[in-house]
């Protein structure tokens, strides 16, 4: 009996390894029709919490959920609205002004490079500089064309139409009927599980759900607020592409210092192509260093609280693992599968340390007391 309890590979962990296989599989063959689905479980999953806030305050489950599901296209709706002309109109003058950019890179800032370095850089760079130069100029007008031409060259077949229009009611349906129906469905997956294991996996499920939370409610949304404080601040002191730049210094923050990084080397360049004077630098510079000082001291502290949450290299491995794989379902399913891997794994750990393999055959004195 002692034998089997130390072995690594337990029937229960065998039938989990199965069953995790099968679930992959099933993902694989029906990844088309299961992303809106995942996509409205994440969005219910987020919302949740408003839900219960809002029943414990006298709202019926149904009423809560009609209203978080509002609240969420209002949201998207007024995003979009707020965003999509501002980003098309960065768009529009970024592509007027690429072949100016590239020609200057090439009549001055390559010059410099070799003055200052001593080193000849090889002709091609010139060639390819004026031939980006050329291509960029011929298609400018495709760049800066409106977003109802994009939106219309995507939807241009019927059958993308018909599909966009089942997602666009899909994920609304769907989400609701997740919000209302949360406990009744965990409830339902909980009495599935054999009683013996019922509390250990709960346990395993409660570290999860921290772990998953503590990223979608917590990480996300620091990147979120920096995004838009990014966006706001740099397109107030005058930075070219100033929303685009905040938007991907936002969503680089997921991996500490590579969002500020990026932000900062993208805003000095535009400014740099511009010929903007000293007090453009030194502007970006207070407000990245004041949005990180705002992060450490404020956000994170508040939001994040003392969650773990996921690493960030982890999070950006899987899903672009899971993304080459599975395509878009891929990506959705990409941090949920990672917060489990992570609580399944540390308990792994736990459980290799403590058996044979690792200790041994032959039983090892405990740490700090003498051998007798």
């Amino acid at each position: 009996m002692a034998q089997n309890s130390q072995r690594l590979i337990t029937r229960p962990v065998f039938y989990t390894l199965t069953g995790v296989l099968l679930v992959g599989l099933l993902f694989y063959f029906l990844r088309g029709i299961l992303a809106p689905v995942m996509l409205a479980f994440l969005l219910a999953y987020a919302f949740d919490p408003l839900v219960e806030w809002l029943s414990r305050h006298r709202f019926p489950r149904a009423l809560a959920s009609a209203v978080c599901l509002l609240l969420l296209i209002l949201l998207a709706a007024g995003l979009l609205a707020l965003i999509l002309p501002a980003l098309q109109q960065e768009l529009h003058s970024l592509a007027q002004k690429m072949p100016a950019y590239l020609e200057k890179i090439r009549d001055s800032a390559i010059p410099w490079v070799e003055e200052t370095f001593g080193m000849k850089l090889p002709g091609t760079i010139d060639e390819a500089l004026e031939s980006a130069r050329q291509q960029v100029t011929g298609k400018a007008g495709e760049f800066a064309g409106p977003i109802a031409n994009i939106i219309k060259n995507v939807l241009s077949s019927t059958f993308s139409l018909l599909a966009s229009l089942i997602y666009v009611v899909i994920i609304p349906l769907f989400t609701f009927y997740f919000l209302n129906d949360y406990p009744k469905i965990t409830g339902w997956f909980i009495n599935l599980l054999p009683p013996r294991h019922r509390d250990n996996t709960l346990e395993v499920l409660g570290e999860v759900d921290a772990v998953l939370a503590g990223f979608l409610r917590g990480q996300l949304t620091i990147c979120a607020i920096l995004a838009v404080l990014y966006s706001i601040l740099l397109s107030v002191v005058g930075v070219p592409a100033g929303i685009t730049i905040g938007i991907i210094a936002g969503l680089f923050n997921l991996v500490p210092y590579l969002g500020t990084a990026t932000g900062v080397l993208l805003a000095c360049l535009f400014l740099l192509l511009e010929g903007s004077a000293g007090a453009g630098y030194l502007a970006v510079g207070l407000i990245f260093a004041g949005a990180s000082v705002a992060d450490g001291l404020f956000l994170t502290p508040r939001i994040l609280g003392k969650k773990l949450g996921l690493a960030p290299v982890a999070v950006i491995l899987s899903v672009l693992a899971f993304g080459e794989v599975f395509g878009f379902l891929g990506v959705l399913i990409a941090v949920p599968t990672t917060a489990i891997g992570k609580v399944l794994g540390k308990r792994a750990l736990e459980h290799y340390k403590k058996s044979k393999a690792y200790k041994g055959s032959g039983a090892s004195p405990t740490p700090g007391k003498p051998e007798k």
